[in-house]
């Protein structure tokens, strides 16, 4: 099973309907492509900005077409990827689309959780200092 992992930057902040909307659309269409996976949207009053990370795993073919859709979509940039590859098994096998829409206080007691609002979160990036992705984000879907 293969997987992708991001992080990006929303181009406006969503609102409580747009996220509906897109969560709607998602997960009909995983359904069908046979996707799961999970996504996380953030607001950061300090920089009035929402942030994704988002986990997608499926079919090779599926998910290659999923991703240059989101690579694509205008609704975002500064896309990163965190993580890519392949699992024997399913992260997230019962979800089209787990979806959370994060506080920032929740996010303190995550093991692993950097800060994407902070310098340190690029830093620590580019020097491939991160804790692993899958394993971030299999312990915070544990709480939804």
């Amino acid at each position: 099973m293969k997987y992708i992992i991001y992080v990006s930057q929303a181009h406006a902040p969503f609102s409580t309907e747009k996220l509906a909307d897109l969560l709607g659309r998602s997960r009909s269409r995983n359904t069908k492509d046979e996707i799961t996976g999970l996504l996380l949207y953030r607001y950061s009053d300090d920089f009035d900005k929402g942030y994704f990370i988002q986990a997608i795993e499926g079919p090779d073919e599926a998910l290659d077409n999923l991703w240059s859709r989101i690579s694509d979509d205008p609704r975002h940039h500064t896309i990163v990827t965190l993580a890519e590859g392949t699992e024997d098994d399913r992260m997230f096998p019962n979800w089209s689309m787990g979806f959370k829409n994060v506080e920032p206080g929740e996010l303190a007691n995550v093991p692993g959780f950097a800060d994407i609002d902070k310098d340190s979160f690029w830093q620590d990036l580019e020097s491939g200092g991160m804790p692993e992705a899958p394993d971030l984000l299999r312990g915070f879907a544990g709480d939804l």
